[in-house]
């Protein structure tokens, strides 16, 4: 596996990701949606790994989540502020 920013193959073991001192509270991705009165769609991602060479965090939905956001990717929108991607990254696979 290489980091999808910088290519690189060192890539930390597979960890647990938490957002806060409580155990369970676990990393969350949220997007804006298109249209003001929907809900913003959110994901958990409780395993990650981290590159490191670029410090690029790579969190991983659980099987369940990754349907989940596949089923709203069309309605979903780029949150505000988002970084375009660097110049000559690697597109994702799947595109």
């Amino acid at each position: 596996m290489r980091c999808r920013i910088c290519g690189s193959g060192r890539l930390s073991p597979v960890g647990e990701l938490a957002s806060g001192e409580r155990r369970g509270e676990n990393l969350r991705l949220k997007f804006p949606r298109r249209g003001v009165l929907k809900p913003r769609p959110v994901f958990e991602a409780r395993l990650g790994r981290a590159c490191r060479d670029c410090g690029a965090l790579l969190p991983f939905l659980d099987e369940y989540g990754r349907q989940q956001l596949d089923a709203v990717a069309d309605d979903l929108t780029d949150a505000e502020g988002a970084p375009a991607p660097p110049y000559g990254a690697p597109d994702c696979p799947g595109q």
